[in-house]
This record gives structure tokens, sequence and C-alpha cells, in this order.
């Protein structure tokens, strides 16, 4: 199995941007099991874009809010868009109850992936 985890992460950067905390942790360990064919996978926490927002003022997690991720499958080939962020969605479920608010999802099959890559 070949797959690679970008991390947007040095030893100084703030909480609420790092990947390494126990929720990051979660969704990544849950999105490996659940796409085992995994050519690409990168997690960036966004939280801190959205602190000051209406609506994550008085919520519990802060630090690890909003992700975004960037995902490329074999299991997405022949499924639209809407299906593939329900599988994400379903996968994640857990973490969207837990206190994750948002996620951005970027879901490509390998193909769709590499035709990026060279555009």
């Amino acid at each position: 199995m070949s797959f690679r985890v970008l991390f947007r992460q040095m030893s100084s950067v703030a909480a609420n941007r790092s990947i390494e905390g126990p929720i990051a942790q979660r969704i990544t360990t849950k999105i490996h099991s659940t796409f085992p064919d995994l050519s690409h996978f990168a997690i960036f926490n966004d939280s801190y874009k959205h602190s000051g927002h209406h609506g994550i003022q008085d919520a519990e997690n802060k630090i690890e809010s909003h992700f975004r991720l960037e995902i490329v499958s074999g299991l997405f080939q022949g499924k639209p868009l809407p299906a593939r962020h329900r599988m994400v969605y379903k996968t994640l479920q857990d973490e969207l109850n837990d206190g994750v608010h948002a996620l951005q999802l970027i879901t490509r099959t390998p193909e769709e992936h590499a035709k990026k890559q060279n555009q």
C-alpha cells in the first residue's frame, strides 16, 4: 500500500492548527481503515480560520472544529460527488457528533487525482 500523508505542522504550530490532536488522529485512523487503498491523504486543521465565527464562539470544541481532507481512493470510482461525501460523513459520524463543526472534502479517484496533478 502506498499513501502519502501531508502534515502542515511544526513544533511551534498553535493548538488550533494542529493535526496531532485526538480528533485529528481519530479522523486519520478511520479514513485509513475505511479506504485501505489510499493513494493520497491529507488532513488540515482549519479551526483557526473560524474561531470568531457566530455559532462556534460558545462551542466546547474550538481547537479541532474545522477540518479539510483530501482523499484519493479507488473506492470512489463510479460514484458521484454527493455519494463520495456521504461515505466520508458516515465514516466520521462520531467525530461530527463529538464537536467537529465542518468538513471540507476533496474526494477523487486515483485517475482524477493524476489528471489534476498534471494540469
